[in-house]
């Protein structure tokens, strides 16, 4: 039996688990990380050694005014020339260490989003259809795209920012206190406030970052729908409630990110106000000490740069709190989608033919416990074309999804020469099985690439060839370019009918065994039913088919006719017997 499907859901941010994960994947850079980190201190000493170069330029100045005033002396320009000159040199190591700082952050964090997008894709193509299904497409998107470019840019700004305030609040505390310790007492008693404002700024608005992305997911998945259904929607006059629906969404997705920014720029405004506060208390009681003569003027121009650097890097830390809280939201996010468990794939034993015949033996199945497949007992032999009819929902699509183990049975066994298809590795039973479906499903290339896709070793002639039995040969060379012409993004620069001839000539140059037909000529006119009928006869040949079809007129030559309800088998036999019946065949065909 499959396991339930996992659904993506939106529970609350664990800070210290998502800080968890973003060191989890920083290191794996720890030689670039390494060299980030001596970069940053670096920089950072540098720019902290001028300030105090500065004030000793200022206090040499302002010594020798007053040499000069008492006419003893004068203005030592060697040493002022010598403390700037040294000043200047620092500065630009500064800046050069900080560039190539930024350099190596950037390779970290765009190789980290190059790898989690690769992880992604990976995921998608090894989920179960259980979890493809029970999630939304657009939500999962977002998390490739969004949460990946959110994660870049948190760990690209914020690491940068948050590395470098630390260093300079380390290496400024220590400049401050050489100085005077005093005044580093009465600068610093303030700051415990700004951490608590921090903290409790924090805690209040992470809700608000993680419901943001909740609904910036939603709005996404809505805006695909509404592309890739734009022509229903205006056909049933929907429009008015599709933009309800997504203005809704909208306005969630606003109200949560106006309030996350609202809050994690509320700090910024509070830390303001207090770093004037320290202004004005060193300006008070560093008067009162070059009164005294405890402190050289020059010392106190110093230390208001040191209040500004020392205050900069906590505005700066509350300022990158909104792109931290954005990171881990993004990452917890990225982690729950990568965290689902990928289809099992126990078996190894590989199937490259089918000998003899497939038996579906007592199967039952249903999706989320709802029943729809019941007893199902039938065999079909090899090459040969049976057909499944029924109402909607009555389990002709899952019979064949069960075959190709989109999903488990829940009992009873699918037998393919006699051996259970659970015992085969997925990827070969699968390689059995080619498929025409009502959906086509073209890519953005051209028609040759689109045949070529069900066998990537095709040659041109090979590719022209199954064309030509697909009947798809004649339509393709009216075609201003050929087989070269590019289908655009949503393939309707061809009409429907000739998008499934084209399908049914990628599934013919993919030579498989067992074939499924589902609904193949559904949406199509009468006479491009026929044409697509005859290129489906060449298709069949030797194969062993399953056609699935609610008009009667596609099944007539199949060699057995299955008649399903509510997933049993109420009727069977070829086209003729059943209309002897005069039982569920006979009534739909009549009414049809």
């Amino acid at each position: 039996m499959s396991p339930p499907p996992r659904r993506l859901t939106e529970n609350p941010t664990d800070i210290r688990k998502s800080l968890g994960h973003i060191l989890g994947l920083l290191t794996n850079y720890k030689l670039k990380l390494t060299l980030t980190i001596i970069c940053a201190i670096l920089s950072t000493a540098f720019s902290i050694i001028g300030p105090m170069l500065i004030g000793l330029t200022t206090t040499t100045i302002y010594n020798g005014i007053n040499l000069i005033l008492n006419h003893t002396g004068t203005i030592d320009i060697n040493r002022v020339t010598m403390l700037l000159s040294i000043a200047a040199v620092l500065y630009i190591f500064s800046a050069l260490f900080n560039y190539l700082q930024s350099w190596f952050l950037t390779e970290i964090s765009t190789d980290i989003s190059y790898n989690l997008r690769k992880q992604i894709m990976d995921k998608i193509n090894h989920l179960s259809m259980s979890d493809v299904d029970s999630n939304k497409r657009g939500d999962i998107l977002s998390r490739m795209s969004n949460d990946v470019d959110s994660l870049q840019v948190g760990i690209t700004s914020t690491f940068s920012q948050m590395l470098t305030a630390i260093i300079t609040i380390i290496g400024v505390f220590i400049m401050m206190v050489y100085i005077n310790i005093w005044l580093t007492v009465a600068t610093i008693i303030l700051i415990p406030i700004s951490f608590i404002v921090i903290q409790v700024i924090t805690r209040r608005s992470q809700k608000y970052f993680r419901d943001q992305l909740k609904y910036k997911g939603k709005t996404n998945a809505q805006i695909e729908e509404a592309f890739t259904g734009h022509d229903i929607i205006r056909v049933y006059n929907q429009e008015e409630n599709t933009i309800n629906s997504f203005n809704e969404d909208n306005r969630k997705w606003y109200e949560y990110e106006w309030k996350s920014q609202y809050l994690s720029t509320l700090s910024g405004p509070i830390m303001t106000f207090i770093s004037n506060l320290n202004y004005v208390v060193v300006a008070v009681l560093g008067s009162v000490f070059a009164i005294q003569g405890v402190i050289a003027v020059g010392d106190i121009l110093a230390f208001f740069q040191y209040i500004d650097n020392f205050s900069r890097p906590i505005q700066q830390i509350t300022r990158v709190m909104g792109l931290v809280q954005t990171a881990m939201a993004s990452i917890e996010r990225i982690v729950e989608f990568l965290d689902i468990d990928d289809e099992e794939n126990k078996s190894k034993l590989e199937i490259k033919d089918m000998h003899d015949n497939i038996t579906f033996n007592h199967v039952c199945f249903g999706y989320d416990e709802n029943p729809v497949i019941n007893d199902l007992t039938f065999t079909v032999k090899r090459g040969e074309k049976i057909a499944l009819i029924g109402e909607t929902g009555a389990g002709k699509t899952t019979i064949v999804k069960l075959l190709m183990r989109f999903y488990d049975v829940d009992s009873g066994a699918i037998l393919i020469d006699g051996v259970n298809i659970n015992e085969y590795d997925k990827n070969s039973l699968r390689s059995l099985v080619g498929m025409v479906l009502q959906d086509t499903w073209l890519f953005n290339d051209t028609i040759m690439n689109n045949i070529r896709y069900g066998n990537l070793n095709a040659s041109d002639n090979m590719v022209v060839e199954v064309a030509r039995k697909s009947t798809s040969d004649d339509f393709i060379r009216k075609l201003p370019d050929g087989y070269d012409t590019v289908l655009n993004e949503d393939t309707d620069n061809i009409s429907q009918g000739q998008k499934q001839l084209l399908t049914i000539a990628r599934t013919m140059l993919s030579n498989r065994q067992i074939l499924v037909l589902d609904e193949a000529t559904s949406s199509v006119d009468t006479r491009t039913e026929k044409l697509i009928q005859k290129a489906m006869d060449k298709l069949m040949e030797n194969k062993t088919s399953f056609i699935i079809a609610h008009r009667l007129s596609t099944v007539r030559n199949a060699d057995r006719i299955l008649v399903i309800d509510d997933g049993r088998i109420v009727e069977q036999g070829s086209h003729d017997e059943l209309i002897d019946l005069h039982g569920v065949y006979y009534n739909t065909l009549h009414s049809q």
